[in-house]
């Protein structure tokens, strides 16, 4: 079903399909089938910044990408973390502006995800048809058949998005029953497909559905910088603003946004004030401008855990950090080379900054936005 593929639609429609089947027993409009993509499609778009096919100057050229940008910029009042109840009424606020991608994607994807099911004796005329994009011709002929064969579904007539598919009932009857097992089959060759599409992007196994707050590993790195506050006496500070941080005020920032990234590493986090964090959210500070205070105060932390004279409150500070190793410190370069005992300020920052400037830079090319601070922020 996935071979000869130079877009991304065959595994989205075949998943809407999957989704749908479990929800309802009926047949299925090709628009309610292309809304359920959208939805499917949208964080993996919107929030990670994915390219689901090809570009043109820069511009989309998949249908299905291309219908979730205009989804994004035409719907109003969309929450920065939509339910799919919310974005199916603002997919209805905007179908006008939606339609043409829309038709666009039922083109030949309900046809050609037939292909293997045809590819049988017996069913050659069909083939034929499909071959050679007769749509009108395959679904007469599908009308004509016994309902014996073993076809994952019909295509029933119908006028424009509301042709509709009847899924044959032995298939959704085993779709069902391995609900798990070929959601998971979808969605691993869609990592692999989006991977290539893709290929300087890391995580892109976690970046085909929403993220799971429970796997963030933000706990022991906060803990850690409050017991520095607690040891040393000074208050934490903010390098983007460099103002102070109460603790109850306390959060930790992925420089290089978590969405691109995809992991919690130390040398990638910051203390910032909630507030803060949140208005930055999907977004890059500025390297020109931040970059070194960043540095620097991840050197501040680095001389506090790796001291010249180890103490009883260096003691456990240290304690906290090898907490944070399990979970915050995977990276082989950062391991190894980074946080060690011996490297001077200047050696500190060079690695850090030989190891995050490529990242920050990819970040950049795959469409993530430049942070403003403005003097509200502040």
């Amino acid at each position: 079903m996935f071979n000869n593929k130079a877009q991304s639609y065959k595994f989205y429609w075949f998943e809407a399909i999957l989704n749908l089947s479990v929800a309802l027993d009926e047949d299925l409009t090709f628009e309610e089938i292309i809304d359920e993509m959208i939805c499917e499609a949208w964080h993996t778009v919107t929030h990670y910044h994915l390219r689901l096919g090809p570009t043109v100057n820069g511009n989309a050229e998949n249908f299905l990408e291309h219908a979730i940008n205009t989804l994004n910029i035409t719907a109003k009042g969309l929450s920065p973390n939509p339910s799919k109840e919310e974005l199916k009424e603002a997919i209805k606020e905007c179908n006008n502006e939606l339609k043409r991608d829309k038709y666009r994607l039922t083109d030949y994807v309900p046809y050609k995800l037939l292909y293997p099911f045809f590819d049988t004796e017996g069913l050659e005329e069909g083939l034929s048809y499909i071959k050679k994009d007769q749509r009108t011709r395959l679904i007469a002929y599908m009308a004509k058949l016994s309902g014996n064969e073993n076809l994952f579904y019909t295509i029933l007539d119908g006028v424009g998005l509301q042709k509709k598919i009847h899924m044959n009932p032995h298939w959704r009857k085993f779709l069902i029953k391995n609900y798990v097992v070929i959601r998971s089959w979808v969605q691993y060759n869609k990592a692999q497909f989006l991977q290539n599409r893709n290929p300087g992007v890391p995580g892109i196994i976690y970046k085909i559905c929403p993220e799971n707050e429970e796997f963030r590993k933000l706990e022991q790195a906060r803990d850690l910088w409050k017991t520095v506050a607690e040891i040393t006496g000074k208050p934490i500070k903010e390098i983007y603003t460099g103002k102070d941080i109460p603790i109850e005020l306390l959060s930790i920032d992925h420089f290089v946004p978590r969405s691109y990234i995809s992991n919690d590493e130390l040398w990638n986090l910051t203390p910032m004030r909630r507030s803060l964090n949140s208005g930055k959210n999907n977004k890059l500070p500025s390297w020109d401008d931040f970059f070194e205070p960043f540095a620097q105060y991840q050197f501040y932390l680095y001389g506090l855990i790796f001291p010249k004279e180890r103490s009883p409150q260096s003691e456990i500070l240290i304690k906290k950090f090898d907490k944070c190793r399990r979970n915050n410190l995977n990276a082989i370069w950062a391991a190894e080379t980074l946080y060690i005992p011996g490297n001077s300020t200047s050696q500190f920052i060079g690695i850090l900054e030989h190891n995050m400037k490529p990242i920050y830079d990819a970040a950049c090319l795959q469409g993530y936005d430049t942070w403003k601070i403005n003097a509200e922020m502040i």
